[in-house]
């Protein structure tokens, strides 16, 4: 009815995973209820096609999306492909998954021996699996108690240790072989676990190290409108801008320290900016340290320096600067991981109480 004045509805798309459960089903109900509507399948032929899309348009060499679901991980990643120090034009498309099949696998995974020995709760098995249980059916997206928070974040440690152990050559390299990084996160886990917590269990999972841009997209936008984002003018859809879709994101920075130094600052910066007060800060070793930046309206520039040897990967930098840029390219967060490796868990729930608390500096 608003045709004549530009407004109104054009067309309807559909997209629909293929992990869905009743996938088929729902594909054709859709077809069914009218051929104009559109349909878009997620698949992995799909994803292959948005990574690298995104990593061009974005000018990103290492290029990761971590779906952490509920009943299944999937890791989807492109690489540029690089001969005698130049690209290509060609990329490295590698996929890794995990995924239970129904509710009751996925409730009876919690007696795996594995499990207990990422928690820091002291629970009973009973008690465990009748936390967990709940979780699995009730399925909330906001948890407040912390001890389920521990199961949850214990579980999705899990997951990702088992994607790396059975894909180990597919993810090892990520954040070391290249500058320019970055990984994508979706999933009702990370939503419910936030940055922080949902980054140790990554990185502690994946056994990663290096540097990269953490995105979290809890409304799965990438998926949705990568594509308008990757043919930008040219979308016959809706035209959309980086900062639309991947509008902040933390910066990850786990360096290499070849030595094991105990209490000591390891890394010390500023941020600055002209709306407010230059404000320092530092890092010691052996801590997992999230730190907030102050919102802001102009540009904000953080700079830092290494101490006692540690240097950054993949160039071996002492020196880092970047700037953020508000509705372009935001930092909202930086994480420095600087615990020794191999990180390492257990024998028991109180040893990981106390390691788990030395480790974590939130701010």
């Amino acid at each position: 009815p608003f045709h004549d004045e530009g407004d109104g509805v054009s067309g309807v798309r559909v997209q629909i995973d293929d992990n869905q459960p009743f996938f088929q089903e729902i594909f054709n109900s859709v077809r069914e209820f009218s051929n104009d509507v559109s349909l878009r399948v997620i698949d992995d032929r799909y994803m292959e096609s948005l990574l690298q899309g995104l990593a061009t348009r974005l000018a990103i060499d290492d290029l990761m999306i971590l779906d952490m679901d509920l009943f299944d991980f999937s890791i989807f990643r492109v690489r540029t492909e690089y001969e005698k120090g130049k690209p290509t034009g060609k990329y490295i498309f590698s996929k890794s998954k995990l995924k239970w099949e129904d509710e009751i696998s996925l409730i009876d995974s919690i007696k795996d021996t594995r499990f207990k020995a990422f928690l820091s709760a002291d629970l009973s098995s009973k008690y465990l699996v009748n936390t967990w249980a709940n979780f699995v059916v009730d399925r909330p997206l906001v948890v407040k108690d912390e001890v389920l928070i521990d199961v949850i974040r214990s579980y999705a440690t899990i997951q990702n240790f088992s994607i790396f152990r059975d894909n180990k050559e597919k993810i090892q390299s990520f954040g070391k072989e290249y500058t320019k990084n970055a990984l994508i996160i979706t999933g009702n886990i990370s939503r419910v676990l936030g940055k922080s917590k949902t980054l140790l269990s990554i990185i502690d999972g994946l056994e990663l190290t290096g540097s990269f841009d953490a995105y979290f997209d809890q409304e799965l936008k990438t998926i949705a409108f990568g594509k308008s984002l990757i043919n930008a003018t040219e979308s016959t859809d809706i035209i959309l801008t980086r900062g639309s879709i991947t509008p902040k994101y933390t910066k990850v920075i786990i360096p290499n320290i070849k030595n094991k130094i105990s209490n000591k600052v390891i890394l010390s910066g500023k941020v600055q900016s002209l709306e407010m007060d230059e404000t320092d800060f530092y890092v010691l070793s052996s801590q997992y340290t999230f730190l907030k930046l102050p919102k802001h309206k102009e540009k904000l520039v953080i700079s830092a320096s290494f101490r006692e040897g540690a240097k950054s990967w993949p160039l071996g930098e002492k020196e880092l600067e970047y700037v953020s840029v508000p509705g372009v390219s935001e930092i909202d967060s930086i994480l420095f991981d600087f615990r020794s490796r191999p990180i390492i868990y257990g024998p028991d729930a109180y040893s990981n109480k106390i390691k788990l608390k030395s480790w974590i500096n939130d701010n």
